[in-house]
């Protein structure tokens, strides 16, 4: 692909937060894309595809610190970022990709059903524009940013290879690596069973009003009967699953057919990576 790709970038912990920076610094780096900020102006975690239908969103210019081409706050969720960008700022030029990320925390397995940073991807794709969703499990201070630079880019043309013959998104989660050891690759899962749960805490009690905190779901992970996706990070790999939108072939889909585009994935991440890897070194930062 020889062309400089023009890129939507989104979020769900908003235009400040640590993980886009780390984004469009490593997609800097990777030196083959025109970027475009289109984020919440706050916070907007466990929003899914929740849009602001009953009242207006304010979108506002933003000097972004770093070198992007345009960026922009939105007083509403992920997915209004995505519907404003597609429908009205970006209308006439749309954008190759989307990226929505990197969250500070992990999106495996059906907690992509509660996550704003997923949802954002959801919309791209429904839209017709493919995405790829990053998270960081546990902490985005575990992010292992020397590595980001090529992953990133093996991944976004990968995305737009077309591997399933349409338009799809992706859900990456990136590995706590124990001793600070590198990541050992990525991996081709399907999405994982596991979610977040939990009770909900009484903080207060009136009598006629009781107050609740929801922070103590957490995700119920079964060590002696872990899904791919979850045995995948575990292993110190990113785990890499395509999202099940717009009449995915993953739900008829035989088990002999998915080892296949695992093989497929496999073979055209080393190829890029390896190449990517030799551009890197070869230039001054």
């Amino acid at each position: 692909m020889s062309k400089r790709l023009k890129i939507l970038l989104t979020n769900d912990d908003g235009i400040f937060a640590r993980g886009m920076s780390l984004l469009v610094s490593s997609l800097i780096k990777a030196n083959f894309a025109d970027l475009y900020i289109v984020c919440p102006k706050e916070e907007q975690s466990g929003k899914s595809m929740s849009f602001s239908y009953t009242h207006p969103v304010c979108i506002e210019a933003y000097d972004y610190p770093q070198p992007v081409q345009e960026a922009w706050s939105v007083s509403g969720s992920p997915v209004d970022c995505v519907k404003l960008a597609l429908g009205d700022l970006f209308r006439d030029s749309l954008p190759d990709l989307v990226l929505s990320g990197i969250n500070h925390g992990s999106n495996a397995g059906r907690n992509i059903f509660y996550s704003g940073t997923v949802g954002a991807i959801t919309e791209a794709v429904l839209t017709g524009i493919p995405g790829i969703a990053f998270s960081q499990d546990q902490h985005i201070s575990f992010f292992q940013e020397e590595r980001a630079p090529e992953i990133f880019k093996a991944l976004v043309y990968y995305a737009l290879s077309l591997p399933f013959s349409r338009v799809i998104g992706l859900n990456v989660n990136f590995p706590v690596s124990k001793h600070n050891e590198s990541w050992k690759g990525l991996r081709l899962v399907i999405t994982g069973k596991e979610f977040a749960s939990g009770k909900p805490r009484l903080l207060s009690d009136t009598g006629k009003r009781r107050y609740f905190s929801l922070h103590d779901c957490q995700t119920i992970v079964d060590e002696e009967d872990l899904s791919e996706e979850y045995r995948t990070l575990m292993n110190n790999h990113v785990a890499v699953a395509p999202l099940l939108v717009r009449n995915s072939p993953l739900s008829l889909m035989s088990f002999e057919e998915f080892q296949e585009l695992q093989n497929h994935f496999d073979a055209f991440i080393s190829e890029n990576m390896e190449k990517f890897n030799a551009e890197f070194k070869t230039r001054d930062f």
